[in-house]
């Protein structure tokens, strides 16, 4: 659950449930599919690109403004 209040305070916008975990990152996982993992004091979001490349864009919020987003391959 804390996991999901640490997004809710950074994130750009709250994201919609519903919620799973993934323990063994330490991570949530969203309504639509991103990855959220809680920094000290941010919040960060993986989201898989639709491409044929497989790229992953990770993007950093703190207190509901994006502060980076970086874009790489998953090979």
């Amino acid at each position: 659950m804390q996991l999901v209040l640490a997004v809710m305070e950074h994130a750009e916008e709250p994201p919609e449930g519903p919620w799973t975990a993934d323990l063994s990152q330490a991570a949530v996982v969203d309504g639509q599919g991103a990855v959220w993992f809680v920094g000290d004091g941010d919040v960060g979001r993986l989201v898989p690109l639709s491409c044929a490349c497989e790229h992953v864009e990770y993007t950093t919020y703190c207190n509901g403004v994006e502060i980076s987003r970086t874009v790489s391959s998953t090979s």
